[in-house]
């Protein structure tokens, strides 16, 4: 048997503080938890007011809560696996500073192929498979990024920036004066057998970049030396023709596509753009992969890239982002992320469609 016995605490000093009994709902450690965790609430009632209805469902905290909330809303608004397609993993987070949705990077992506849809309905119309091919390129400029042949000139830049002309010859010039030879610095034609033998040592020539293309040079989209794009249809053209052929087997991708740019063209802003000068961070990832026929030289290109990226420091496994000082989260402020989260994925589902009529390279080594 034992007693427990409650001593009376010593009455404070005169001229001393004291402290009374907190109170129940005043926590007994002081962080920034609940600060975060209500900068989501209110974000989950903004995102309502966009019209993402809150979900149904039992949940635990504030985090299930967004995520089901978000989750429920695609699973009804969008047809399933349209978002299969397309590797990426939105992710809504919250930290001390501000409340971010962001768009991490996965590792398998597809391998799209321009050719045979291009192609197809160039011979139909002149201007609307290029009209279609443009879309697409477009996208990459709104958030919705995709390694293609630009990206892979871009990442190439390392070994063509010295270039005085775009050609094998102009490329052999640039590596002997590179290596200190003579060659190099004279302007008589540089003799085929050096060039082959160049070759052995060296890769990334541009006849192979052109050859990769199928000639098709606006698709490099390599700065000084780009072609000029041939001729494409703008939407309302495309438009027309798809209201005289709703038939043709490739009619539901130049709707998509048409749907796409109307899209993108409301996106002004281009909210979702990463700014790496904000803090200094590399990005890296993409949707997919867009080839004209085989990836070969767009695989080698982005594994080069990567490798920079992830050797020069500060890199993030992400590609896109809308970011909102916690500072300046009105309530109209977070209206408008929720807003501009709703427009990216209604972008990224019209690009899943319209990327769900190119067909798929497939290793034909892969078992």
């Amino acid at each position: 048997m034992s007693n427990t016995l409650v001593v009376a605490a010593p009455a404070a000093p005169r001229g001393c503080f004291s402290i009374p009994a907190l109170h129940e709902a005043v926590p007994p450690r002081l962080t920034q938890d609940l600060l975060r965790a209500r900068a989501l609430a209110r974000f989950a009632n903004a995102a309502e007011r966009a019209g993402v209805t809150l979900p149904s469902g039992d949940f635990l905290d504030i985090e299930q809560v967004v995520a089901a909330q978000w989750n429920q809303f695609l699973a009804a608004r969008y047809p399933e696996g349209v978002f299969d397609g397309l590797a990426g993993e939105p992710v809504i987070g919250v930290d001390d500073e501000s409340l971010q949705v962001v768009i991490h990077a996965q590792s398998r992506l597809n391998a799209y192929q321009l050719k045979p849809v291009v192609e197809a309905l160039e011979a139909r119309a002149a201007g609307l498979g290029w009209f279609v091919e443009a879309v697409l390129t477009r996208a990459g400029f709104h958030g919705h990024l995709i390694y293609d042949m630009g990206m892979a000139t871009y990442m190439l830049d390392v070994f063509h920036s010295s270039l005085e002309e775009f050609t094998d010859e102009g490329y052999a010039r640039a590596l002997l004066l590179e290596n200190g030879d003579a060659l190099g610095t004279t302007k008589a034609p540089i003799p085929v057998e050096t060039i082959d033998s160049l070759r052995q040592q060296y890769g990334f020539w541009p006849s192979d970049l052109l050859a990769e293309v199928g000639g098709h040079a606006h698709l490099l989209r390599n700065g000084q030396f780009s072609a000029p794009a041939p001729k494409a249809m703008n939407w309302r053209q495309a438009r027309q023709w798809l209201r005289a052929c709703p038939r043709h087997a490739l009619a539901g991708a130049v709707d998509a596509a048409i749907r796409l740019q109307r899209a993108l063209e409301r996106d002004a802003a281009r909210e979702f753009v990463w700014n790496s000068l904000d803090d200094e961070t590399e990005t890296l990832g993409a949707l997919c992969f867009l080839v004209w026929d085989a990836p070969d030289l767009v695989f080698e290109a982005v594994q080069h890239f990567e490798q920079n990226q992830y050797s020069a420091g500060a890199v993030v496994e992400a590609f896109a982002r809308r970011t909102l000082d916690l500072r300046h989260a009105s309530d109209h402020a977070l209206q408008a992320l929720a807003a501009a989260t709703v427009a990216y994925f209604a972008r990224w589902a019209l690009l899943g469609s319209l990327l769900s009529h190119f067909p798929i390279w497939e290793d034909a080594d892969e078992s």
